[in-house]
């Protein structure tokens, strides 16, 4: 028994473990495995990392509580209200890529976090500028606060973006090829949650487009957006899982939000005339139709980006990514995601007072 014991405390020794087995190594508290894969910890961000997500987070919090205020004065059927919506979701959005984008490592997370910024602020501009009767100090405000704050968080995006590579050769090592399946992983599963945030912000022009008021798209748009989270979920599933023959389903069903886009696109066009019309007595609705072919048509390029990327994933399959990153071991112990104070005091060299120090 002792000799067991001895043994298991040589190895901690040699793995830099505690008589616990928990790491005394600062490189290895850097990360920590999660049940969707390693992923760095709070305590192995730098600087230009925590100014990016702080910026990120501050920045779209208070554009959102502008937006709700605004929404709490309009009402539920105006233009006005479907914008406030449609800024809500993308802003969610930027959150979550900037914080998921830096914790894992994805480049091209924060890429889409600089396109929504994009998104966020015509949406936001266009309906400042096309309404002017309708301008008030809270819409001044949420335009002032991504004005001042969104050329940073581009700036600081780029920057860590740039730096990107720590994580990735923890999981993957050095080995070229494994990276570059690695990255390509990541491009689709970037593409993926890209493919969603668009389809929410279609769901919401649909329900409050004036081309589509019937009863029968409010269903449909009710049906699809879980149908879009399970289709967005499979198929990162199908990424993680490398069966093949899920592909059977998941490419079919890739096929029912273009099929339904086209058919929109059709009644639109079909009564183009009156939807004309109505633009030229309404600014309001008029910005909603052509938001709608903006968002369709972008909602189309990617997903075509999407089946494009999982040929190239596809590829990959069977070729041992799979167990270089979402083989999880079995462990009594590992880095938390929030270290404890112990941990934070044997990385950075001080006492701490809290899990954020």
């Amino acid at each position: 028994m002792s000799t067991v014991l001895e043994l298991e405390q040589r190895n901690n020794y040699l793995n830099g473990n505690d008589e616990n087995g928990l790491t005394d190594d600062p490189v290895q508290k850097q990360t920590t495995l999660t049940a969707i894969g390693k992923t760095k910890t709070f305590v192995g961000l730098d600087k230009e990392e925590w100014i990016f997500i702080t910026l990120s987070v501050l920045n779209f919090m208070v554009a959102i509580g502008f937006t709700i205020a605004r929404m709490t004065q309009i009402p539920t059927d105006t233009p006005d209200f479907t914008f406030a919506v449609i800024l809500i979701i993308n802003a969610v959005f930027c959150v979550f890529y900037a914080i998921h984008g830096v914790l894992r490592e994805r480049e091209f997370e924060i890429y889409a976090y600089i396109a929504a910024i994009i998104i966020v602020f015509s949406y936001v501009l266009i309906n400042l500028v096309n309404n002017p009767e309708k301008r008030n100090a809270v819409k001044w405000a949420r335009f002032g606060t991504i004005l001042l704050f969104a050329p940073f968080n581009i700036y600081y995006g780029i920057v860590v973006a740039r730096g990107f590579g720590f994580l990735e050769f923890r999981i993957v090592g050095a080995a070229v090829t494994l990276q570059k399946m690695y990255r390509r992983a990541g491009i689709f599963s970037c593409l993926l949650k890209f493919d969603f945030q668009l389809a929410l912000s279609l769901a919401v022009l649909v329900i409050y487009n004036p081309a589509s008021w019937d009863g029968s798209e409010i269903l449909i748009v009710s049906v699809g957006i879980p149908f879009q989270l399970a289709w967005s979920i499979f198929g990162w599933l199908t990424l993680r899982k490398e069966v093949k023959y899920l592909l059977f389903i998941f490419i079919p069903a890739s096929l029912v939000e273009p099929g339904y886009i086209s058919y929109q696109i059709y009644m639109i066009h079909q009564d183009w005339s009156a939807k004309t019309k109505n633009c030229l007595h309404d600014t309001g609705n008029c910005n909603l139709v052509f938001s709608f072919f903006l968002a369709a048509g972008l909602a189309l390029l990617v997903r075509i980006l999407v089946l494009c990327s999982l040929k190239f994933v596809v590829d990959n399959f069977g070729k041992g990514l799979r167990e270089s990153v979402y083989n999880i071991p079995d462990a009594d112990h590992k880095t938390p995601l929030l270290p404890r104070k112990r941990d934070i005091a044997q990385c950075c060299g001080v006492v701490c007072c809290g899990p954020l120090g």
